[in-house]
């Protein structure tokens, strides 16, 4: 038994490939014989990881992976226990369908990160591409729970048809944010694009800053709400993700929506002194 599993990229990777099967707790039962064999695909083209990694140590749930892997989709799917660290950018549905473990991208990520996620925490301390945290095609549900941090701005579709847990975005998000989302949380510290929570049947929206509210939420309040305060220490504490401090005990106006399905969902945004 090691340590960690360390995989580190031999040469740069020039078109997409999927992995199949690399998650923390798989590896904890296999021997680095047997990691250098799990499947790779290369279009229709079968490899092995090997093929594309040296791996060293065996029998671990912690994994760290050294490269570029930006060309390198699925990694990390359907994770349910371990820790993966990733120091480089990184492709496509990382951390897709993941039930547990703790996944950490200290770079980008490409489109559908934590794809229809069920446990577990995905961090990306860059950017991150469209459908972050969404529903698999269809699916009438997308995370139903977990948490997903990511430290940079994300693309278009972010939380779509969210269940449950907690999808946080420190930079701007794009168009039709936590749209179709039934519970859970989305929390947004940048711009908030075009059409937020739009067929939203339950949940929140937290707005830290600009957010264009849709004329199908109507105004009910403007109060100091306690779970904001709670929500946004607990990231920093757990994350280090600040915020502004005047956003703790800050007001928020209130809005509920969306009116034309119609739903109990909210928005939270902040007030500007």
């Amino acid at each position: 038994m090691s340590d960690l599993v360390r995989l580190t990229l031999r040469a740069a990777i020039d078109q997409p490939i999927e992995l199949d099967g690399l998650t923390p707790d798989r590896t904890s039962n296999m021997s680095g014989r047997d990691i250098a064999t799990l499947p790779v695909f290369v279009g229709s083209r079968r490899a092995a990881l090997g093929d594309f990694f040296t791996v060293e140590g065996e029998r671990s749930d912690r994994v760290h992976i050294d490269g570029d892997l930006r060309n390198v989709d699925g990694l990390g799917a359907g994770t349910a226990g371990g820790e993966l660290l990733i120091h480089g950018n990184i492709g496509n549905r990382i951390g897709a369908g993941m039930r547990g473990g703790w996944i950490d991208v200290r770079g980008d990520a490409g489109d559908e990160a934590g794809l229809g996620m069920q446990g577990g925490a995905l961090r990306i301390t860059g950017d991150a591409g469209a459908r972050l945290g969404a529903a698999a095609a269809g699916a009438s549900k997308g995370v139903t729970g977990g948490e997903i941090v990511v430290n940079g701005t994300v693309g278009v579709d972010a939380a779509a048809r969210l269940r449950r847990g907690l999808v946080v975005v420190g930079g701007d998000v794009g168009a039709d944010a936590a749209r179709a989302i039934i519970a859970g949380t989305l929390v947004v510290f940048g711009q908030t694009g075009a059409n937020p929570g739009r067929g939203s049947k339950r949940g929140s929206i937290v707005a830290l800053g600009e957010i264009d509210i849709p004329s199908t939420y109507e105004y009910a309040c403007t109060y100091q709400p306690t779970y904001v305060r709670l929500l946004l220490t607990y990231l920093y504490r757990r994350y280090g993700l600040a915020s502004p401090e005047a956003t703790l005990d800050g007001a928020y106006a209130r809005y509920c929506g969306d009116t034309g399905v119609p739903g109990k969902g909210e928005i939270l945004k902040f007030q500007q002194v």
